[in-house]
């Protein structure tokens, strides 16, 4: 259902930024915008995937309970991923849409060609698997929620090893 409705964003200071009106995306629309979204992270144009977020977007890890606000964390994600292999791409499996939050699976297979934070690349083939839940208003996504952890990209490149670990146990 398509319902308008009245935004005030606020910037940090708590002045008035801007007015608009937005209309909720459908269903059809949030998951378009999710594989658009998925394209632009491949294409690596950092203008290109800043102009899907608000730019007091939260940046939500889940995996340490960690929120950041504003676009240039993402920007920042990206740009350690985009070293990490030249041939790699984030694949979407599966989308799922309820309201105005779009969640996707995603997958990156590839191989270790450049390096990952501060650790040198490792020449071997890899793969991640994560979920991502993002939260629009009107057409920009307002909250990214990821659930890969550094540790686990260290492990799927071969740079750490859990030791004990039974294969029920991730």
């Amino acid at each position: 259902m398509i319902r308008d409705r009245q935004l005030n964003m606020m910037d940090r200071d708590g002045q008035l930024a801007a007015r608009e009106r937005r209309r909720d995306m459908t269903e059809q629309e949030i998951r378009q915008k999710l594989q658009d979204w998925a394209d632009a992270w491949n294409s690596g144009d950092e203008k290109r995937i800043e102009d899907f977020y608000a730019k007091d977007v939260v940046l939500y890890q889940a995996p340490v309970s960690r929120s950041l606000t504003g676009r240039e964390h993402l920007i920042a994600r990206l740009r350690d991923f985009q070293g990490l292999s030249e041939e790699g791409k984030l694949a979407v499996r599966n989308t799922y849409v309820d309201g105005n939050t779009g969640i996707i699976e995603v997958s990156v297979d590839g191989t270790n060609t450049g390096p990952f934070l501060e650790y040198p690349p490792t020449n071997s083939p890899f793969h991640l698997e994560t979920c991502l839940i993002m939260e629009f208003a009107g057409d920009k996504i307002i909250k990214h929620t990821t659930y890969l952890d550094t540790a686990s990209v260290l492990r799927a490149l071969g740079h750490i090893e859990i030791k004990g670990t039974r294969t029920e146990a991730a």
